[in-house]
């Protein structure tokens, strides 16, 4: 009879140790674990992704703002992204007003400009017409006009009608896109403007006289004409 010899076991006592059952309790506890998990992982993936669509909805909104408003915020925790470009109003000009309408009516006065201030004037009939400052600017001559009208109708200057003659016979006329001129002057009232002279005024001019010719109107002077004389260009 031949003798099998016995296998030594995991223990080492030549027979093999019973495996031990795993506890019932141990796997339920797993198999719970498990299911916990994975429902706190459903729970956290719709916050996360409610969390971003909110997210995106507030960089959308803020990008809107931007871009309309130039800020980003609100109250005080707004920040200003651009600054509102500078406004200038356009120019304006009174009623019946012929020429330039530059918001800014005041002369450019550079170092090339002479300027004679004074007061040179003619009466006739209702109508005064007074010259109170001349500028020269490299033979670009600008005349101040004021025009007092003392009647009880209103009287029309066109500026087309004005020319003007130097000491040396040399004519001018208004320059009909560079003066500023009111046409119309209403009863009983003042106004001023100013007129450019075309071409510029020779370098041997010394003085000019004006005339503001073609003059309407029920009280307008007899002729129609004013000439303002001895009027000095500014050297």
């Amino acid at each position: 009879m031949v003798a099998v010899p016995r296998l030594a076991g995991p223990t080492g006592t030549g027979t093999f140790a019973r495996a031990r059952p795993v506890d019932r309790h141990v796997r339920t506890r797993a198999r719970t674990k498990d299911v916990m998990d994975e429902t706190r992982q459903r729970k956290k993936n719709p916050a996360l992704t409610v969390g971003l669509v909110v997210l995106g909805v507030l960089v959308l909104l803020g990008a809107v703002q931007a871009v309309t408003v130039g800020s980003v915020g609100i109250g005080a925790l707004s920040v200003t992204l651009r600054a509102d470009a500078p406004t200038t109003a356009p120019g304006t000009s009174a009623d019946g007003v012929v020429g330039t309408t530059s918001s800014s009516e005041a002369p450019v006065v550079t170092a090339e400009t002479k300027v004679a201030v004074g007061s040179w004037k003619q009466a006739r009939g209702l109508l005064t017409i007074e010259i109170t400052r001349v500028e020269n600017t490299g033979g670009q001559l600008r005349l101040h006009v004021t025009l007092v009208n003392a009647s009880t109708a209103k009287m029309d200057l066109p500026l087309a009608s004005i020319s003007a003659v130097d000491d040396g016979k040399r004519s001018y006329s208004a320059s009909l896109a560079t003066s500023k001129w009111p046409v119309t002057v209403a009863k009983n009232a003042s106004t001023s403007g100013y007129v450019e002279l075309d071409p510029r005024v020779s370098g041997a001019s010394r003085t000019v006289a004006v005339t503001f010719g073609g003059i309407v109107g029920q009280l307008a002077p007899t002729g129609g004409s004013v000439t303002v004389a001895d009027i000095p260009v500014p050297r």
